[in-house]
C-alpha cells in the first residue's frame, strides 16, 4: 500500500456552522415606553406631578393648583454592526457565509439595544439598596416591591434585570420556589414569568458591557416600571447586504439609531448584590 497518501488526504467539513453561544438581543424592548419613527436627534417625554384634594369651605374661593408639568429628552445616536465576506472566498466554504454573518449582525443590533437600556437605568435610580455582603435575596426582592408600593407604582408592568449569579441565589430562597409560600407558579418549565408582580429578566453576559459592576464583585441589578424609561427609536433596527466592487465582497450591516432617558425615576430600583 502507499505510505505517502496522508498527505494529500482530504478534509471534510460539517455544513453547519456552530455560533458561539451570546445573547439575541431585544429582551428589554418591550419593557420600557418606546417611541418609532422619530424625526430628529432627540424625542422628549413629558411627566406631570401630583396635585392633592383640600378641605375648602362652602362659598370659599379655591386656590388653585399647579400640577408642574416637566420633560426628559433622550439623544439619539447612530449604531451600525459591520463585517465583510470576500465573494471569492466565500466559495471555499460550504455554508452561506452572508448568511451566518447577518445573524451576527442581528444579535450585535439585539445586544446594543438591550444596552441603551440598561445604561439608561443606571443613570439616577430613585432608591438603591446597598449589597450588605450578600447576593440577590428574597429580603431585598422584597424591598424593591416594599418602594415600588410605597411610591403608588402601578403594579402592572414591573421588571426587573439581574444576572445568572443573581437569579442563582434568589433561588436559593424557598419562599421563591416553594408553593408553600407562593400558590401561583413561579417557575415553569424552567422560565421565570412572574413573582409577587414583578417579571423577570435575566441578562446574560454581553460584550456590550451587559449589568455594570458597582466595584470589583458587587452587580448593579434594576427593577423599573415601564412608564418610568422611554426609549426613542429614529432609525428602525435593519440588516442589509450589499455588493462592494472595488472589495470584491459582500458588506453585511447592521443600522439603527436610538437613544434611551429616564422619565422618573421613582419607578427604578438599584439593587447591589455581591457575587463573590
Amino acid at each position: 500500500m502507499s505510505t505517502s497518501l496522508t498527505a494529500v488526504q482530504q478534509v471534510e467539513f460539517d455544513a453547519l456552522v456552530k455560533a458561539q453561544y451570546q445573547s439575541l438581543g431585544f429582551l428589554l424592548r418591550d419593557t420600557v415606553r418606546v417611541r418609532r419613527d422619530v424625526i430628529g436627534a432627540t424625542v422628549s417625554f413629558r411627566k406631570v406631578n401630583q396635585i392633592q384634594a383640600v378641605p375648602t369651605g362652602y362659598l370659599q374661593s379655591v386656590v388653585i393648583q399647579d400640577p408642574t408639568y416637566s420633560q426628559t429628552s433622550a439623544i439619539l445616536q447612530k449604531y451600525t454592526a459591520p463585517t465583510a465576506v470576500d465573494s471569492v472566498q466565500e466559495l471555499t466554504v460550504n455554508f452561506d457565509a452572508k448568511m451566518e454573518n447577518a445573524m451576527l449582525v442581528a444579535n450585535a443590533l439585539g445586544r446594543r439595544s438591550d444596552q441603551i437600556i440598561i445604561n439608561s437605568l443606571a443613570v439616577s435610580p430613585g432608591q438603591t439598596v446597598t449589597d450588605g455582603g450578600t447576593n440577590m435575596t428574597y429580603v431585598k426582592y422584597t424591598q424593591a416591591i416594599q418602594f415600588f408600593d410605597n411610591n403608588a407604582v402601578p403594579l402592572p408592568e414591573r421588571f426587573a434585570a439581574m444576572s445568572a449569579s443573581n437569579f442563582q441565589s434568589l433561588l436559593q430562597a424557598q419562599e421563591f420556589t416553594s408553593t408553600f409560600y407562593t400558590l401561583n407558579r413561579v417557575l415553569d418549565k424552567g422560565f421565570v414569568r412572574d413573582y409577587l408582580g414583578i417579571n423577570l429578566i435575566v441578562i446574560p453576559a454581553m460584550v456590550e458591557g451587559g449589568l455594570p459592576f458597582a466595584s470589583a464583585n458587587i452587580r448593579k441589578t434594576f427593577f423599573w416600571h415601564k412608564q418610568s424609561t422611554g426609549m426613542g427609536i429614529g432609525h428602525d433596527f435593519r440588516t442589509e447586504i450589499n455588493y462592494l466592487p472595488r472589495e470584491t465582497s459582500w458588506l453585511i450591516n447592521g443600522i439603527f439609531s436610538a437613544g434611551a432617558i429616564t422619565i422618573d425615576n421613582l419607578g427604578i430600583i438599584e439593587i447591589n448584590c455581591d457575587e463573590a
